[in-house]
């Protein structure tokens, strides 16, 4: 296991030299990093600082599905930059939002974005997080990805992005779920795209990404 200092410079020069195109595609063809021997993947639910990066390459043919809880400033926000995320790099995104905004509408479209069949599901904001805790336990399978809150206790599966104002454990948790609106941005919410996509796609998975 790696001390938490030296962590964060290892997942830095593990996946933030830019994301391939992932899945079944061959990462020395699209330039994908891949660790040495002595390099040791950090640990699931590590908290790991992270610079953001726009430098991920396209990734024409992958399937993202995003689930979305409501309609408001910040879902609006994090919805257009995944939108804008998919149209830079030529990935199909698929949005699933709930048809109501409580937890029974979060998980009736989770079940519509994996009877979809995508490469990754991503969870929108604080108000996935309650669903997203207990179902993406069950589901070790698949490759889930959070931006802008976090897994209390995230299994191996599970990335997360959060950055400062949206650190959101869910509604389990007390000061640590408190949501600043005003740095929920598009442009935030991009960065935060850029950098779950990389770390996924060189097998830095379930640890939570800190944007500075």
């Amino acid at each position: 296991m790696l001390p938490l200092v030296a962590g964060l410079a290892l997942a830095a020069s593990i996946f933030l030299t830019g994301c391939a195109a992932m899945g079944s595609r061959d990462p020395l063809e699209t330039g994908s990093p891949t660790p040495d021997a002595h390099e040791i993947v950090p640990e699931p639910g590590r908290t790991i600082a992270v610079t953001p990066s726009q430098d991920v390459e396209a990734l024409a043919g992958y399937r993202i599905a995003v689930v979305t809880r409501d309609g408001s400033a910040t879902s609006t926000a994090l919805l257009d930059a995944a939108h804008r995320f998919a149209q830079e790099r030529r990935a199909e995104l698929l949005v699933f939002p709930a048809d109501v905004p409580d937890i029974d509408g979060v998980d009736a479209a989770l079940d519509r974005a994996l009877a979809a069949e995508p490469d990754l599901i991503v969870g929108l904001g604080a108000g996935v997080v309650d669903l997203f805790s207990f179902e993406t336990a069950q589901l070790l399978e698949r490759e889930f990805l959070i931006i802008g809150a976090q897994l209390a206790e995230p299994t191996d599966n599970v990335t997360a992005v959060i950055w400062d104002g949206a650190t959101s454990r869910g509604s389990a948790a007390s000061a640590d779920g408190a949501l600043d609106d005003s740095v929920i941005t598009e442009e935030r919410g991009v960065d935060a795209f850029a950098v779950g996509a990389a770390s996924i796609d060189s097998g830095v998975t379930g640890v939570v990404l800190r944007l500075e």
